[in-house]
């Protein structure tokens, strides 16, 4: 029997992405229930598309601490009469809205999870315990942005290599990011064994220090000349797109691309890629995986750690030839 059911997940878009295997796993099994989502206004049009979903709230996080602004928001998902609020953020705002909306509150269940989406899916199972998990994520495309990016990208050689060297929360995870040196050293390599073409990807602040930086052969800088739509519609391009543990990184694996993961402070097991195309090196390092948004063993006007240091771009680049990534 179908339900009606509201997910709320604000960010990050590595969290939306992964949660998007709620609506898609109940949807194939419960095709005459309604799934909504709630997330951030600068999200949304990630899962807008998403025809599991019959509707999309846009949340404006500049108002997340006005309670009036909380409050007529509640008294509108109250219209909706859901069955279940399941919300995967456990944050007295998200509960207020939980409970504002009606039916049976689900929090995020993490117990036991091994990878990321297994702690939003826990969540799921509790409403539907029969549930199955998807074995890939999916997001959706638009044609018109597609065929835009198609014919932005139709003079440059095959294969795509897209790389996202850096994010915008890089003072803050230090542990997430690599040496420009590398990904020099890595996208050199990766032409001169295959042609074809390097993108790198980014925000408008990234660019200045991409345009600085990157010195690849046949690279193209798309930083901050794309808008969110258009670059995941880029991504969906990619022969191979390499990245640090970013929502790039994950929006790429929901686009069924092959993706590499280059880690050093989060789990290459909980933080991986999801699904049969999603590829990881993780650090040697003795303290990978210590998931800390600082590091001990750097100052804080270091910019690069130790762990993310002892991945080196031959590392990289025999990971790649070994494993077949490039077709």
């Amino acid at each position: 029997m179908g339900k009606k059911i509201l997910v709320i997940r604000f960010g990050a878009i590595g969290d939306v992405v992964h949660s998007s295997i709620i609506q898609s796993a109940i949807m194939s099994q419960y095709p005459d229930s309604v799934v909504h989502f709630m997330t951030s206004k600068m999200i949304a049009p990630i899962i807008e598309r998403d025809k599991n979903l019959k509707k999309v709230f846009s949340f404006d996080m500049s108002k997340k601490d006005d309670f009036s602004y909380l409050f007529r928001l509640g008294l509108e998902l109250r219209k909706e009469k859901y069955d279940a609020v399941i919300s995967l953020q456990n944050s007295l705002r998200n509960r207020f809205l939980g409970l504002m909306a009606g039916g049976k509150y689900i929090p995020r269940l993490s117990k036991g999870a091994k990878h990321a989406t297994d702690a939003f899916f826990a969540s799921a199972k509790a409403v539907f315990p029969d549930l199955q998990k998807p074995k890939e994520l999916k997001l959706f495309l638009d044609d018109g942005i597609l065929k835009k990016v198609e014919a932005m990208t139709a003079d440059f050689p095959r294969p795509f290599f897209i790389m996202s060297p850096a994010g915008e929360n890089d003072k803050f995870r230090k542990g997430r990011i690599w040496r420009f040196e590398r990904w020099n050293e890595l996208g050199n390599k990766l032409i001169e064994k295959y042609g074809g073409t390097v993108f790198i990807v980014g925000s408008k602040p990234e660019g200045e220090l991409h345009r600085k930086f990157i010195d690849i052969k046949n690279a193209k800088i798309f930083s901050g000349e794309l808008s969110l739509d258009e670059s995941i519609h880029l991504f969906s391009l990619a022969d191979l797109f390499i990245s640090g543990d970013s929502g790039p990184l994950h929006i790429a694996s929901a686009l069924g691309v092959k993706t590499l993961g280059i880690y050093g402070s989060t789990s290459a097991v909980f933080c991986a890629p999801y699904g049969q195309n999603g590829n990881v090196i993780q650090t040697p390092y003795e303290c990978r995986a210590c998931d800390s948004k600082t590091c001990s063993k750097i100052t804080e006007n270091e910019t690069y750690t130790p762990c993310m240091d002892a991945i080196s771009a031959e590392n990289v680049f025999e990971l790649i030839v070994r494993e077949d990534l490039v077709d």
